[in-house]
C-alpha cells in the first residue's frame, strides 16, 4: 500500500516542476521520494522512510540548488518602460513645483517624472530618462553643447 504513497509524491513532485517550467520548485521531492520508494520496496518501517524522504529532499536541495541557479542562465526582457532609460523627453507641465514633480514627454508618452534631488525644471527642458522608479520616471536636463566660436 506504502508503494503508491511514494509513486504518487513522484509523480505529483515532477507534475509541479514540469507545471513550473523546471524552474527546480519540486524536483528534490521527486528524489527523496524515489528513495523513499527503494526503502518501502526493501521492507524499511513507513517511519523511517519519512524521515529518509526529508532528509533527502533536504540534503539535495542544500547541494543542488545553489548551484543549479548559477549554472540556469535567466535573459531579463525589458519591460516597455525600461526602455526609455537612456531617452530625450520634454517637460511639459509642473505638477508639484515645490516637490518637484514634473509630467514629461518621451516619444508622445506621458509620463510622471522627478529629478534626483526633487527640484521642478522648466517648462520645455530637455530631459534624459535616468531611472524608473514604480511608475515614475527619475530624468536630468540634457545638457546643452554651447556652440564654438571661430
Amino acid at each position: 500500500m506504502m508503494i503508491w504513497i511514494w509513486i504518487a509524491v513522484i509523480v505529483c513532485a515532477c507534475f509541479f516542476e514540469w507545471l513550473t517550467q523546471l524552474q527546480l520548485v519540486s524536483i528534490w521531492a521527486a528524489l527523496g521520494g524515489l528513495v523513499a520508494l527503494v526503502l518501502e520496496l526493501c521492507g524499511v518501517d513507513f517511519n523511517i522512510q519519512i524521515i529518509v524522504f526529508f532528509l533527502i529532499t533536504l540534503i539535495a536541495i542544500a547541494l543542488t540548488r545553489p548551484l543549479a541557479k548559477k549554472l540556469m542562465k535567466f535573459d531579463s526582457t525589458p519591460t516597455n518602460s525600461d526602455m526609455n532609460i537612456g531617452k530625450i523627453g520634454k517637460v511639459v507641465k509642473i505638477v508639484d513645483g515645490d516637490m518637484g514633480i514634473m509630467r514629461v514627454k518621451v516619444e508622445n508618452e506621458d509620463w510622471s517624472a522627478v529629478t534626483e534631488n526633487k527640484s521642478a525644471l522648466p517648462l520645455g527642458t530637455d530631459i534624459l530618462v535616468k531611472k524608473i522608479e514604480g511608475a515614475k520616471l527619475i530624468i536630468e536636463p540634457v545638457k546643452q553643447k554651447q556652440p564654438t566660436m571661430k
